[in-house]
């Protein structure tokens, strides 16, 4: 056990500095302190109160909140992520009505898919098609069974869930909706986006982005490569920069 402390701790300092090391350090070690003001319990309380309504009526589960560190997972890209916490479903459904395109036409991406639930929740409107990416093997082997056991609507059946990590996806080469639910901090972030940016040269066509909870706007607005379409205290939604290219 110390030998594995010490590896995380050599990969630390390697990766942040000194410095940086006792301050991530110091922030993990006030995340207990927080959970335990009385608006974060009474916030967690019903949150949970609302993820037993939600798994109970549709026979799944996708509630709670996971740290990353609880579970099993390859390479230190999890340093960088942040604990499993599935969207509120109401929540969603803003999100989705400030979408400005038909969703036939869109291939939805969930980026840091979880226990799977906006892969289910997007799965009630026509989407083309829909993947879900997540890289704790745990999590997404209970978004699988979710999806076979799931009693909502489903008017999208062409579902695919990639375990893998999001700096690896390739986004498929037609126009595309990547959401993501503040999956991982902003490190990873700006590589994602400019994964996204790089397949979008390479294929011009419509992209958006569903931004939820979105901690680490600023890698989008100063890309370059994305417009705000709606920005509001919880979600943001970008596409990216019409050109006379785009499809």
């Amino acid at each position: 056990m110390f030998g594995s402390v010490l590896n995380k701790l050599r990969k630390s300092i390697r990766r942040r500095g000194a410095l940086g090391t006792v301050r991530h350090a110091a922030a993990r070690l006030a995340r207990p302190l927080l959970a335990l003001a009385p608006a974060e319990r009474r916030m967690r309380r019903q949150k949970a109160e609302r993820d037993r309504a939600f798994d109970e009526r549709y026979g799944v589960d996708t509630g709670g909140v996971i740290p990353l560190d609880q579970l099993r997972i390859e390479g230190t890209t999890w340093e960088q992520g942040v604990p499993y916490w599935g969207i509120d479903p109401d929540e969603f459904a803003r999100l989705l009505a400030a979408l400005p395109v038909r969703p036939e036409e869109f291939t939805f991406v969930d980026y840091g898919s979880g226990k799977g639930r906006a892969v289910l929740l997007a799965a009630g409107q026509p989407f083309r098609t829909i993947v879900g990416v997540e890289f704790a093997p745990e999590l997404d082997r209970v978004a699988r069974e979710n999806l076979r056991t799931y009693r909502g609507e489903v008017k999208c059946r062409d579902i695919e869930l990639v375990c893998g990590d999001a700096l690896e996806f390739e986004l498929p080469q037609r126009p595309v909706v990547c959401y993501f639910y503040n999956p991982f901090e902003g490190e990873i972030m700006s590589r994602v986006v400019a994964r996204i940016a790089d397949s979008h040269r390479a294929a011009p066509r419509d992209i958006y982005v569903l931004y939820a909870n979105p901690r680490h706007r600023e890698v989008w607005d100063r890309s370059g490569y994305f417009e705000a379409v709606t920005v509001t205290g919880d979600f943001a939604v970008y596409r990216t920069v019409r050109t006379g290219s785009d499809g």
